[in-house]
């Protein structure tokens, strides 16, 4: 999916974003995720969910989703949707980013009061600060200030932190009960993911068409054509359910859409990591393929946030609760809302 910026978006990132520079990022060589993420930041696209009056361009969920595919299907390795809906709500309070890279997160463990924990949070130690959810309000943790344990599918560019005390925060406002960073976390991991299994097709394609066995290409064999075909497909399911699930105008998504997103999502990145492993055989697992960077990606959004199994429960609680039939309700609740294109 596109629309009439993301051509110049993707053009940027393809000059930005070589194998190279994405392996240094996530290797954590000296400056090289701050660099990045100062050629992404001056383009000027993460304040794009900010509203007008605050000098932002005032576009919603559904208009930014094609940028935040882009840039996970180019390999950029930061929290960039987070970013883009914590300057968002940042702005809230006239808070000005001045190029921060923010990553989303919920508090799961206070120690009795004091010391806050927040599980594995994807890019960061990309991040110079977190927009923590609370329960009651939200809070900018800066990632300095934190106790670090490195995640475990990405040590250098994810980590679980623990601050001492929430009155490390910088900035602290109220929620709208509506809110949840789980609720956005759930479609933007969504369509980090989906963009993240577009790359894994792109490499497949290519490895099946490069590398030959009994004198032609791997890529005419019947088997690898089926692997092929169903990674295609999942990586399309997920694509679709990415778009529903950033279906609002506003920058907040409908829950049960980001919920289905998510998990679409998580059941396709398995098949598809596996598949695509299965098409390279043995070099998709060597370091120096870039396909074991993409697919650490998916295992580790599965993983992060609501697990497939969340999700699931989530939507499984709202059929139940639900008047409806099972087909009534999937057509009313599971809808999304059209939005216009800008």
């Amino acid at each position: 999916m596109s629309n009439s910026y993301s051509a110049m978006w993707e053009a940027a990132l393809a000059d930005f974003c070589g194998d190279e520079r994405v392996r240094a990022v996530e290797s954590g060589a000296d400056g090289a995720a701050a660099a990045l993420w100062g050629d992404i930041d001056a383009l000027g696209f993460n304040d794009a969910l900010i509203p007008t009056e605050r000098r932002g361009a005032g576009l919603g969920l559904a208009h930014v989703e094609p940028l935040v595919v882009a840039a996970a299907r180019a390999g950029v390795s930061h929290p960039l949707g987070e970013t883009m809906v914590a300057r968002a709500l940042l702005s809230r309070v006239g808070w000005i980013s001045e190029g921060s890279c923010i990553a989303l997160a919920s508090v799961v463990s206070t120690d009795n009061g004091r010391g806050w924990t927040c599980a594995d949070i994807p890019g960061s130690r990309l991040a110079s600060h977190v927009l923590v959810d609370d329960g009651e309000q939200w809070l900018l943790m800066p990632v300095s200030a934190a106790q670090s344990t490195p995640g475990i599918y990405r040590p250098t560019a994810s980590a679980a932190l623990r601050w001492e005390t929430k009155d490390t925060a910088i900035v602290r406002f109220a929620k709208k009960p509506s809110e949840s960073a789980s609720n956005f976390c759930n479609a933007m991991h969504a369509s980090v993911m989906a963009g993240t299994m577009g790359r894994v097709l792109d490499l497949s394609v290519q490895y099946a068409n490069d590398r030959h066995q009994f004198g032609r290409a791997i890529g005419q064999f019947q088997a690898i054509q089926q692997d092929l075909a169903v990674l295609a497909e999942q990586a399309g399911m997920a694509a679709l359910a990415a778009r529903m699930g950033c279906a609002a105008a506003g920058i907040e998504p409908d829950r049960l859409l980001a919920a289905s997103a998510k998990l679409n999502a998580s059941d396709a990145a398995l098949r598809v990591a596996a598949l695509a492993h299965a098409v390279h055989g043995a070099i998709g697992i060597t370091q120096e393929h870039m396909l074991g960077v993409f697919t650490a990606r998916l295992h580790e959004l599965r993983a992060v946030g609501d697990t497939d199994a969340e999700c699931a429960e989530l939507l499984g609680d709202a059929v139940l609760k639900s008047p409806l039939t099972l087909c009534d309700f999937t057509r009313d609740s599971l809808a999304p809302t059209p939005v216009e294109e800008v």
